[in-house]
């Protein structure tokens, strides 16, 4: 099994933590941290250690909002500290993304749900093209 880190900017972990509830159900495996004004990397580094200390999986998945902001980096630095643990760090939170992740994580371990969310997260991306519409009308 693996729990889930949800590390952002601002209450937007804890936001994403209640919309995948909406959808998903209960995610008692996932965890929060917020990353608020006037916090350093230090503070977001001392989150982890307290959250990761209340996990008792076989590995951790964090998940952060931006590519090298400071979840991000904080992230990084709590895993290159406990290289012992299977933890592995993503970027680019997003509601897919976590309900992705929400109906891997119980029979599968980190590296599988990252190699998984790396294949299918562009697809979790899409626009809106009228022309298609206008077509589909015409059949």
């Amino acid at each position: 099994m693996t729990d889930v880190i949800l590390l952002a900017h601002g209450k937007l972990a804890t936001a994403m933590k209640a919309s995948g509830e909406m959808i998903f159900g209960e995610l008692p495996d996932f965890h929060p941290i917020e990353f608020l004004v006037g916090e350093g990397l230090d503070t977001v580094v001392e989150k982890l250690e307290e959250t990761v200390a209340t996990i008792n999986a076989d590995s951790v998945l964090i998940l952060t909002d931006i590519f090298s902001g400071t979840p991000y980096n904080a992230s990084c630095a709590y895993a290159m500290k406990h290289s012992d643990k299977e933890i592995r760090i993503l970027s680019g939170m997003s509601l897919p993304i976590v309900l992705e992740i929400a109906t891997m994580r119980e029979n599968a371990n980190a590296d599988a749900i990252v190699a998984h969310i790396l294949d299918v997260g562009k697809d979790t991306i899409r626009t809106f093209e009228l022309s298609a519409i206008e077509q589909e009308e015409e059949l």
